[in-house]
């Protein structure tokens, strides 16, 4: 007995020093109710921190007693509160907004900084703000979130002027494009002039160029996410824009305060209504509307339904003057975009949450044509149906896991050719087999830390296709790493394999919205692509100041070329032009922003050389891409001048695009052995450059003062202020010696802009 009392005795002593530890689980949120990514979370006094995930989550390990947390969030109030922890413990944080009157009319959505990437294992991601797309001077001062990417390191544009991206070294059709989560085929209005996304709706962008996590894929080069607004307004707010190309209006009504809301925003183009009013005719416009619909059931649990539709609209007539004659020529041109999308996210505990998107999207064109009795039409069309679910855990502060499956179909009418009348005899009526292909993929990630210094996140994406009664099935591993040097520096790598199964065939080297879409086939094998990247990542905190540093390399394979002579215009038997190939493309990427204070903004510059390589193309010896641009910088800035005035500029260069020249001819017997033909012989493929281009934007912006009820705010700039055309192209003139002389004719002089936008 005197044993077992002194064992007793030992037991109740030494027990509290074998106590395992408590876990405490919790989430922040703000008044809303939406997760917090990024909030810094500290227990006092024992100075532990955490770093809540994309849902809100944090956990700790401590001991029982009291504690006080303190919570911080850029544009929140700090938040203090203590809690006896006596057992594992679920904790919910609500911090409320800081309540400051702004010199701007900003959009309001949760934080989107470039220097959040310090904190995590991810690379290759580029961040944009609202306020950083509405205050850069652009085309006819429509705000632009795709003409703002294209300022940054790694995206590099085609030809001024467009909406298409070139992401390190890959096709414009590389890139996975989501509004809310459903996929947008033809990103621009005004042939490509301005993109298809209204500023007004927008709450974040983000582009993903490498380091893929293991939820996205689908595309080689890039994964460019939009999300439009998705918090309450607690009243009816009103927000109008008038510019020189269009005007555009957005209204959030509330229906039941933090529980159901919508908002609606439409834009239109007047070009056409401003030419007719001067006796002239210009017959095209363009219009989109959005609209989403915000519904909260329970605390848990919050839905949004969205809505986008536009079209691109040309109806030309000409007749003739003479009213004696029947001539009459009609042209019906109409590109449209639809997309509709329902997302339910949930939050079933502290520690775990899911989300579920359901997609429809549809692009489509329609060509008419009539001259008397002769008619062209032409047709195409690509709908998607689409699902992707979702479940995240974290399991400590060290070990978090996301996983799910994606699911999409897509139905593809390429190409439908219809004639009648004399034009018949020269073009017969024909059209592109349909397809239907349907993709799968399952996917996990794991993101955890090790020792401190080190995160890790690995993942895996199993992907596959089924058309033609073929399967394709491709495993994509992702491995991202990150060492932390200090609290303000680290290195970052990563490696990611990605699929693609979806291209583009296009009529001509620039992209326009007639381009059809075309899945693999038993034929056409799916594109891969295999990327490792280096960077090297630094925060200078009192400046407010990210530093990055980035190196890649990117392998590609069965990437979609054409045979030598190939005419894609109005052929439907294009599937037997194409050829596939090799690639790679490698690079250097510098960027130092500046995210807060009087002065804002981002100097970026991009190295890179990519290459193709075709058995059937240039003697099956490599050559340059296309748009390998060499050099691509930017500097992009932005000064508050007094409360009421604010100063900002653009100034680009980027390296001239590459085309194959003609070096001389050789003469053959004419097929009617009537004389001879000369035929010319080209250089190796795009083996000569366009001259380097170079522009300056500045514009004004000028706010009303803040007390005032009704806010308003002119943007005054000028467009390429120095005058220098680009080139868009190259124009082969014969010379009277037989040579020949190049010409690059350029787009776009100077020109200035002015808007005015109001909101209350």
């Amino acid at each position: 007995m005197g044993k077992l009392f002194v064992f007793g005795i030992y037991f109740l002593i030494l027990s509290p020093v074998y106590a395992q530890p408590l876990r405490v689980l919790g989430i922040v949120k703000d008044e809303t109710g939406m997760p917090l990514e990024g909030a810094h979370v500290q227990i006092l006094p024992e100075e532990l921190v955490a770093i809540t995930s994309g849902n809100g989550n944090f956990t700790f390990q401590t001991k029982e007693g009291k504690k006080t947390f303190m919570i911080t969030y850029t544009g929140y109030r700090t938040l203090r509160e203590t809690v006896v922890v006596k057992q594992d413990t679920i904790l919910n944080f609500f911090l409320e907004s800081k309540f400051e009157q702004l010199n701007e009319i900003v959009i309001s959505g949760t934080r989107n900084l470039q220097s959040d990437q310090l904190e995590n294992t991810r690379s290759s991601t580029l961040t944009l703000s609202t306020k950083e797309i509405n205050s850069i001077p652009v085309l006819g001062g429509e705000a632009d979130p795709i003409k703002t990417l294209q300022l940054l390191p790694g995206v590099s544009k085609g030809v001024e002027g467009t909406t298409d991206l070139f992401v390190r070294g890959g096709a414009a059709d590389q890139n996975l494009i989501l509004l809310d989560g459903a996929p947008v085929y033809n990103t621009g209005h005004l042939f490509g002039f301005l993109s298809v996304f209204n500023a007004d709706i927008l709450q974040d962008v983000t582009a993903i160029n490498g380091a893929f996590p293991a939820d996205v894929g689908g595309r080689l080069s890039s994964i460019m996410q939009i999300n439009t607004r998705s918090t309450f307004t607690d009243k009816t707010k009103v927000q109008a824009n008038v510019g020189l190309l269009a005007s555009r209006i957005m209204v959030q009504q509330p229906i039941l305060k933090n529980k159901l809301s919508f908002w609606v925003a439409g834009r239109r183009t007047y070009i056409d209504k401003v030419v007719s009013a001067l006796g002239e005719s210009l017959p095209y416009y363009f219009y989109d509307v959005n609209a989403k619909l915000l519904f909260k059931p329970t605390e848990k649990d919050q839905i949004e339904i969205g809505h986008y539709s536009g079209e691109d609209v040309l109806n030309f007539v000409r007749e003739a003057r003479d009213t004696s004659s029947n001539f009459r020529f009609t042209s019906d041109f109409t590109i449209a975009n639809s997309t509709q999308t329902f997302n339910w996210k949930r939050n079933w505990n502290a520690t775990t949450n899911s989300t579920l998107n359901v997609y429809r999207t549809r692009f489509n064109y329609a060509i008419r044509n009539q001259f008397e009795d002769s008619r062209l039409f032409t047709d195409s069309d690509i709908t998607d149906w689409g699902a992707k679910f979702n479940v995240s855990k974290t399991i400590s502060q060290e070990l978090t896991y996301n996983m799910g499956w994606e699911l999409a179909h897509h139905q593809v009418s390429p190409n439908v050719i219809s004639t009648s009348g004399e034009i018949s005899q020269l073009l017969e009526s024909s059209s592109t087999r349909g397809q239907n292909s349907l993709e799968n993929s399952l996917f996990f990630q794991a993101d955890g830390s090790w020792k401190k210094k080190w995160k890790w996140s690995a993942g895996f994406r199993l992907s596959s296709a089924y058309v033609e009664n073929t399967l394709y099935v491709n495993p994509e591993p992702r491995l991202a790493i990150k060492y932390e040097l200090n609290k303000t520096s680290a290195l970052k790598a990563s490696y990611s394999r990605m699929s693609q199964y979806l291209h583009r065939v296009s009529s001509a080297a620039v992209a326009f919205p007639t381009d059809i879409w075309y899945p693999v086939t038993a034929n056409v094998k799916p594109q891969t692509a295999n990327q490792i990247t280096l960077a090297y990542i630094k925060k200078i905190s009192k400046q407010n100041i990210y530093i990055s540093t980035e190196a890649y390399y990117k392998s590609m394979n069965q990437l979609i070329g054409y045979k030598e002579g190939t005419n894609l215009f109005l052929n439907t038997d294009f599937e037997q032009q194409l050829i596939q190939g090799e690639g790679d493309s490698y690079g250097l990427e510098v960027l130092i922003k500046k995210e807060s204070g009087k002065l804002t903004g981002w100097i970026a510059y991009t190295l890179s050389k990519s290459t193709r390589q075709f058995e059937a193309l240039n003697n099956g010896e490599p050559f340059l891409a296309r748009y390998d641009r060499r050099h691509n910088g930017s500097i992009v800035l932005n000064y508050s001048l007094m409360k009421r005035l604010a100063l900002s500029s653009v100034f680009e260069f980027i390296s001239g695009s590459r085309f194959t020249p003609v070096i001389g001819q050789y003469a053959v017997p004419a097929p009617n052995l009537g004389g001879v033909q000369l035929i010319p012989v080209y250089a190796d493929v795009n083996s000569v450059k366009l001259a380097d281009t170079h522009r300056l934007d500045i514009g004004l912006k000028i706010f009303s003062k803040a007390k005032r009820k009704y806010k308003s705010e002119w943007f005054i700039g000028v467009y390429n202020v120095y005058n220098r055309a680009t080139p868009i192209g190259i124009n082969i003139e014969p010379n009277e010696n037989g040579s020949y002389r190049y010409e690059q004719p350029g787009l776009f002089g100077t020109i200035p802009f002015i808007s005015y936008g109001i909101s209350f």
